[in-house]
């Protein structure tokens, strides 16, 4: 009799091509990786033994009777361990990352039991020949039970599907499709290669069940953590892509690590990674309805479809709860403080897009709370959001249109006993003509980066000012800068440019910075400083007694001069501690020969108490509003001829 094996042939070089990959493939080995490598070197190991048994066959009279028996033995043997491997395989790709699952453990103790059968079958041919038999010419004879590897296969079949039925809502979805088509197709070539049986099958079905997983897999991979083994961030967009096209409800839940440096630096990488997975675990064993990604180091995301409103809550208070207790791994234990923020969509957010920046901004909102309260995304965060785009989006058309503008409230000097100079403040109009708080668009502007090109523009402007003015005898105008120290001294240098460029004297320039721009490294700073002074361009200290200014950081950097916060001022009519501690402020500034200024002056009687305390300078509305720049230039030229002598 006449095999055609050719499809073993093309099934062993695929498989071939397969083991190369997986030899140079460095991955650490899940339970997954594993069966499939040990069902690839069995699948291996039998089709090349079935070539050569069926080689065999034809050749009998070639061959001693004893080998070719045990040739033909050894491949049923290595069909059933073949199905058996695959089988283990399909079930710990079906329960990835739940490897402890009992309904794991059941369907791994029902292949190896019916491995054992096929197995005890197999080792009885050697005396009853039910599986094959060689005559006394060595001819080979199938015996009744010769198609026993096409029985366990179709059971080993069954067994896969009745498993997936019972897991399908827990299987993940990219899998769901494999489980019910690969037994299906491979059914039909098991039923083919028992209508024809000189067509060898056996290791072309196990070949393409291997093949389907390895591909479903390397996909897998594409898209799952490979520290965590849960979804990555790429997985979470192809997700939220599909819902948003299907627009099906759904929530979204971040839960971001907080101290998860310190917990990594104190106990190590190895612990810190340990941590790390033992948290993807968990929230991937939560809900059917629920799955988990690891979007970016420190931060986990849940994607929440068809669950109700209590039951998703119930979820939330439950995860919550969990983090506020230790999480123990085989390596440390350790507290992993959270903050939380969820979304509903497509209520609160319906494109991709959207969602994605509603959720940057809700866990921005989560990380700024010091209480570490969660933010839930509502109607009213959902507007608060679209008024921070609509302003970003107009200072970006100020940017690109030159809309920005300069308001400056002018500084009385009480020596001079006049408006000796002004604080440069920057304003923005929306398109109706609505002016744009600096209050709101200020900050907005340090989030999103552009602080700094803000500040080189203002200082620009100012200098086109003062350039335009130059015969008004301005005096001096200060320019708030909100940066950090690199980006400060960035700015210095861009201030000199500008004063070259335009012919203006540096002692026209004062620059307003708070403590915490100098903070990181106040060597550093010092010397930025004193280069400012040398030059003739003063250093104001902003915002002193808000709670970030100390005495000690205005004795150690030579500012010009010393701005007290309005804040401080505010009750200082009704409040002795308040004006005491400003007397001591002033006489402090005083003996280091330091400008004191005081912020805020609303009243004359906050304009009594500053005067009576030795304030140098005061800014308020008692004196005077921010005004347009061609109003404080009619203002400062109203000074009498003999203050400009005392300048």
């Amino acid at each position: 009799m006449k095999y055609i094996i050719v499809p073993e042939y093309i099934s062993c070089v695929l498989l071939a091509l397969i083991s190369v990959y997986m030899l140079f493939d460095k991955k650490t080995s899940s339970p997954k990786e594993t069966t499939f490598r040990i069902s690839l070197v069995f699948s291996l190991l039998s089709i090349i033994n079935n070539i050569i048994s069926i080689y065999a066959i034809e050749n009998a009279a070639q061959f001693p009777v004893l080998l070719n028996i045990y040739l033909n033995t050894f491949y049923f043997f290595s069909i059933a361990i073949m199905t058996t491997m695959v089988s283990i395989t399909t079930y710990f790709t079906m329960f990835e990352g739940r490897y402890g699952e009992p309904r794991l453990k059941s369907a791994i103790v029902v292949s190896l039991c019916f491995f054992s059968l096929e197995v005890a079958l197999i080792l009885a041919n050697l005396e009853t020949g039910l599986l094959f038999y060689f005559d006394e010419n060595h001819l080979y004879h199938t015996g009744p039970l010769n198609a026993i590897g096409i029985v366990f296969l179709s059971i080993a079949i069954f067994n896969v599907l009745l498993f997936g039925v019972l897991e399908r809502k827990r299987v993940k979805k990219s899998f769901r499709l494999i489980i019910f088509v690969l037994p299906s197709i491979t059914a039909i070539m098991g039923f083919f290669q028992y209508i024809f049986p000189t067509t060898i099958l056996s290791g072309t079905i196990i070949g393409f069940s291997l093949l389907t997983l390895f591909i479903a897999g390397q996909q897998q991979r594409a898209r799952v953590d490979v520290l965590t083994e849960i979804f990555n961030r790429e997985a979470f967009f192809h997700d939220i892509s599909r819902l948003c096209r299907k627009k099906t409800t759904y929530r979204i839940i971040i839960i971001a690590l907080r101290n998860f440096k310190q917990v990594n630096g104190q106990l190590g990488q190895r612990a810190g990674d340990a941590l790390l997975y033992a948290v993807g675990t968990y929230l991937s064993h939560l809900e059917p309805h629920t799955v988990a990604f690891r979007t970016s180091g420190v931060q986990f995301t849940l994607l929440v479809t068809n669950m109700s409103q209590e039951a998703y809550e119930a979820m939330f208070c439950a995860i919550m709860e969990r983090f506020s207790k230790p999480w123990r791994t085989d390596v440390c234990e350790a507290e992993l403080y959270a903050l939380f923020a969820d979304i509903q969509c497509p209520e609160h957010a319906a494109g991709v897009d959207e969602v994605i920046a509603s959720l940057e901004y809700a866990t921005r909102l989560a990380k700024q709370d010091p209480n570490g309260k969660p933010v839930r995304f509502s109607a009213r965060l959902k507007e608060q959001f679209a008024r921070r785009n609509y302003v970003i989006a107009q200072m970006e058309k100020a940017l690109r249109e030159d809309l920005f503008y300069l308001n400056i409230q002018p500084v009385y000097d009480i020596k001079l006993q006049c408006f000796s100079g002004g604080e440069v403040l920057l304003r923005l109009d929306e398109d109706s003509g609505r002016p744009i708080s600096p209050g709101e668009f200020i900050p907005i502007a340090i989030e999103i980066g552009i602080a700094t090109k803000l500040g080189m523009m203002v200082m620009e402007k100012v200098c086109q000012f003062l350039q335009a003015n130059n015969s008004a005898e301005i005096g001096w105008l200060s320019i708030n800068v909100s940066s950090q120290q690199d980006e400060f001294d960035d700015t210095v240098h861009h201030l000199e440019m500008l004063l070259e460029h335009y012919g203006v004297e540096p002692r026209c320039i004062k620059l307003e910075i708070t403590e915490m721009v100098l903070l990181e490294d106040l060597e550093r700073a010092h010397a930025t400083m004193d280069e400012l002074n040398r030059r003739g361009i003063g250093v104001y200290l902003d915002d002193f007694g808000t709670g970030y200014s100390n005495l000690v950081n205005v004795m150690t950097l030579p500012f010009e001069c010393v701005k007290i916060d309005k804040g401080f001022i505010r009750n200082i009519a009704n409040n002795p501690k308040s004006c005491g501690m400003l007397q001591t402020v002033v006489a402090g500034l005083r003996s280091m020969k330091v400008v004191a200024l005081a912020e805020g002056v609303e009243t004359e009687e906050q304009d009594n108490i500053v005067r009576e305390l030795g304030i140098d300078r005061i800014q308020g509305y008692f004196y005077a509003r921010p005004m347009p720049v061609d109003e404080f230039v009619w203002l400062i030229s109203q000074r009498k001829p003999e203050t400009l002598l005392l300048e």
